[in-house]
């Protein structure tokens, strides 16, 4: 396995969104309307074509390759003729494959081909069955959570390092901690949870929101003093940021610099936020079809998004602040160049409670704190003894 934090030879990440199409309805869902419009078996091709070309370009050793929607698993084939391509001609290059599920298709067949290919899966779960039900309907309305707590089991049984996401709205906001022990209890230990940044969040919202992460840091210490080894994303990857310093300015958001996204219809997105059925011209970067990625296009996106933003001057925050992430801007601002408020509020509220956390475990030498957040070794360490 890759160490996602080692930067000394810089990859290349792709991601494949292979259909508009999903079988869920969820309330918050940003792409538009579901239109069964895979991926052209020609756009597929060209766009694995131009993924190594960049990558030998860049003389970039490794490469990501995510497959993405819509609901990725209804177009299967398409997977497999990726996968198939990218092995056959993948030259001295590195490739890690996974890609992100509602868990509907996971069925065991599918399971075993993504396994045999050593495609890592993501299940996305909002939670308890009440919460994720509201959420996640499929497209005749009907409940889902039992059908993915089913495909949750059999995902664990053949990878138990599998990762679980789950996504915040305001509604959902004092669900949070429930969220997070629901989750853990069902078996997964990694966990990534996420705030809909594109959603009306209110300072009331904030509110409740605060008062669930003082609960999550309560529940991490308590699973930590334990002896329980996890990996919450929203929070150890804000003590990272303390512990082993913030992140490196080539770790941060890179627009269309090291990662794209290429639409069913061969459309190159600097970043999966901007991938909809209704396109978003001005943010294309180029379409595999007629010309691959286009470098004017990439540096002038690469320098808006990274341009000094004027309401993060003088901040204390800002080198740890997920305001650094074009998505999250554009989500909130509908533009790249300006902070997210939503973040903002977010990181002032959220930022002095894992601190606490973190000083706490550090105060009292807690050994899996330590592991975690002082052993460069930790992540690869942690996958083998899991999987």
């Amino acid at each position: 396995m890759r160490n996602s934090h080692d930067n000394a030879a810089l990859g290349l990440s792709a991601t494949f969104h292979l259909t508009h199409d999903c079988n869920l309805r969820c309330t918050y869902c940003y792409t538009g309307e579901k239109i069964r419009q895979p991926m052209p078996d020609e756009v597929a091709d060209r766009a694995v074509d131009m993924t190594l070309a960049e990558a030998e370009k860049r003389h970039a050793p490794w490469i990501d390759v995510t497959f993405f929607g819509g609901e990725p698993l209804l177009e299967k084939r398409l997977i497999w003729r990726i996968f198939d391509r990218f092995q056959n001609q993948k030259g001295n290059k590195d490739l890690f494959f996974k890609t992100s599920t509602n868990g509907l298709l996971l069925d065991e067949t599918t399971l075993r081909q993504l396994m045999a290919r050593r495609i890592y899966v993501s299940i996305s779960c909002d939670g308890p069955p009440d919460v994720h039900d509201r959420q996640r309907p499929n497209a005749a309305g009907q409940p889902t959570s039992r059908a993915v707590e089913r495909a949750m089991e059999r995902l664990l049984k053949h990878n138990p390092a599998a990762n679980a996401t789950c996504v915040l709205v305001p509604e959902t906001a004092g669900e949070a901690a429930r969220a997070v022990a629901f989750l853990f209890e069902k078996g997964f230990r990694y966990l990534n949870l996420v705030l809909d940044f594109s959603a009306p969040w209110t300072m009331a919202d904030m509110d409740i929101l605060e008062q669930n992460y003082r609960q999550i840091a309560q529940w991490y210490e308590q699973q930590l003093r334990a002896g329980h080894r996890f990996w919450l994303s929203s929070i150890d990857e804000r003590i990272r940021s303390r512990a082993q310093s913030p992140p490196a300015p080539e770790e941060l958001c890179s627009l269309g610099g090291r990662q794209f996204s290429i639409a069913p219809d061969g459309a190159i997105y600097p970043c999966i936020q901007f991938v909809r059925t209704v396109g978003l011209p001005e943010f294309m970067i180029g379409h595999v079809l007629h010309g691959g990625l286009d470098a004017a296009c990439r540096t002038h996106l690469l320098h808006c998004s990274t341009a000094e933003k004027a309401e993060c001057q003088g901040c204390a925050l800002r080198d740890r602040c997920s305001t650094h992430c074009s998505c999250i801007n554009f989500a909130t601002t509908g533009r790249i160049d300006r902070a997210s408020p939503v973040a903002c509020h977010f990181e002032q509220r959220i930022l002095p409670i894992v601190d606490g956390l973190a000083e706490r475990l550090f105060a009292g030498r807690n050994s899996l704190f330590l592991h975690k957040h002082y052993n460069p070794a930790y992540p690869i360490i942690e996958f083998l003894e899991t999987a």
